[in-house]
């Protein structure tokens, strides 16, 4: 997939390496503030939803762009992890739609136990964007993973 000539896939992914990590943050944050999470809690719930489809677009131009190669050390790691990495973002934007939904519910425990499923998701996400990301700048810069 190429746009204006250029690969798609070094494109798209700086979208999900920059929106994962803001609604990540964002979603911890709602989940800690009852205030915040009033205000920006929509917010961050759309940009869970789209750090979650770019991270889906970055997957699947990455799987283009790999052309069925497997790749070997920091690329191997890369891919790895890249078919991995929907899985967390995709548990983020829900994990924030639910704590939304829950937002106006009487329930303390649903709202503690949605509130630690959303900080859970973020960190997971976090974490796999980090390795993803790394490990892909790794293998076309050079640099040690």
């Amino acid at each position: 997939m190429t746009l204006f000539g250029l690969p798609l896939h070094p494109l798209v992914v700086h979208a999900a390496v920059v929106l994962l990590p803001l609604a990540a943050f964002g979603a911890i944050v709602i989940a800690l503030s009852a205030r915040v999470r009033q205000r920006f809690g929509w917010l961050v719930f759309a940009g869970a939803f789209v750090a979650g489809g770019s991270v889906a677009a970055a997957r699947i131009t990455g799987e283009t762009f790999a052309g069925g190669t497997t790749g070997t050390g920091t690329l191997a790691t890369h891919m790895t992890w890249g078919l991995l990495a929907p899985w967390p973002a995709t548990a983020l934007a829900v994990s924030a739609l639910l704590l939304m939904l829950t937002n106006k519910a009487t329930s303390r425990p649903l709202k503690i136990t949605v509130g630690a499923l959303t900080i859970v998701s973020a960190v997971a996400a976090l974490a796999v964007i980090v390795v993803v990301g790394h490990s892909g700048a790794s293998s076309v810069w050079g640099a040690p993973a």
